[in-house]
């Protein structure tokens, strides 16, 4: 089943891939403390919360559910990281984000750092993904999410949904702090008082920060994490995460998702790249 998402990659766009990464990359192919990415609303197929010992974010959770080993496993079963020796993402695998098999499953992850913010919410935001869509008897989209603490000193969620996504192909969505609100092409508020799906329409975040409501609260607002998540709701979803930039983690320089390749692979592959240089120049 997993290598299944990752099995539909091709090489070229893989080769397309590496070329633009820069220096800088961070590779990321774990949960907890070591990377600052942990799991925090994640939701067995029958709705039950878990909390990982190590992969999940504890302030989350406030001390309303202890933690688990065994959670910890659970969540692995929903949220991991792989490479299935594909050409995927340059070579460096994909997150894998299963949103279960019922309607109750739920799968999120965060970068949270150190926990005490990652900045502050501002018209400078930026940030771009790519993901892919696997062919699942449903499909869904997955979602780019914000957790703020706003002036007002209550927790936000803002979430926002791009459109135009294709099942079994990479899809990358780049966004601004001016990007469209169309459709679902926008940031929807949630906590707190906050609007929602159900009355508030998606917003670019520039509208937000100029709302009457909340944009005093937001604007400023301390950045506890930002993340993806897919489900409630989205039964026998699967996507698989392949890098991420935004101008609130890495100093926007790229995060890689899955396995490093070992050295050993790395140079196989530089001497297959220099027999093709060697060919054309035949």
């Amino acid at each position: 089943m997993r290598n299944n998402l990752i099995g539909m990659c091709s090489a070229v766009a893989a080769v397309a891939v590496a070329g633009s990464v820069s220096a800088a990359t961070v590779h990321v192919n774990a949960l907890g403390a070591s990377t600052g990415w942990y799991a925090d609303d994640v939701r067995t197929s029958a709705g039950v919360y878990l909390n990982g010992t190590n992969s999940s974010f504890q302030p989350y959770f406030q001390g309303a559910l202890a933690s688990s080993t065994t959670d910890d496993a659970l969540i692995a079963q929903q949220l991991y990281f792989t490479d299935s020796g594909s050409a995927s993402g340059g070579g460096s695998g994909v997150m894998v984000m299963d949103g279960t098999s019922a309607n109750a499953g739920k799968t999120s992850v965060r970068y949270y750092g150190n926990g005490t913010g990652i900045g502050t919410l501002n018209s400078s935001f930026t940030s771009a993904f790519r993901w892919y869509m696997d062919p699942y008897p449903t499909s869904r989209t997955v979602a780019l999410n914000l957790s703020v603490v706003g002036s007002n000193g209550l927790s936000y969620s803002m979430s926002w949904l791009g459109t135009g996504a294709q099942m079994n192909a990479w899809n990358t969505f780049s966004l601004d702090a001016n990007t469209a609100a169309v459709s679902d092409n926008g940031w929807r508020l949630y906590g707190n008082g906050a609007p929602g799906s159900a009355a508030g329409a998606a917003k670019s975040l520039n509208d937000w920060l100029a709302d009457a409501t909340y944009g005093s609260i937001l604007n400023g607002a301390t950045v506890l994490g930002q993340g993806f998540n897919i489900g409630s709701s989205q039964r026998q979803c699967r996507v698989g995460i392949d890098w991420l930039e935004s101008s609130l983690i890495n100093g926007g320089d790229r995060v890689e998702f899955g396995v490093i390749p070992a050295p050993s692979a790395l140079a196989l592959l530089g001497v297959a790249g220099l027999g093709r240089r060697r060919r054309r120049r035949n």
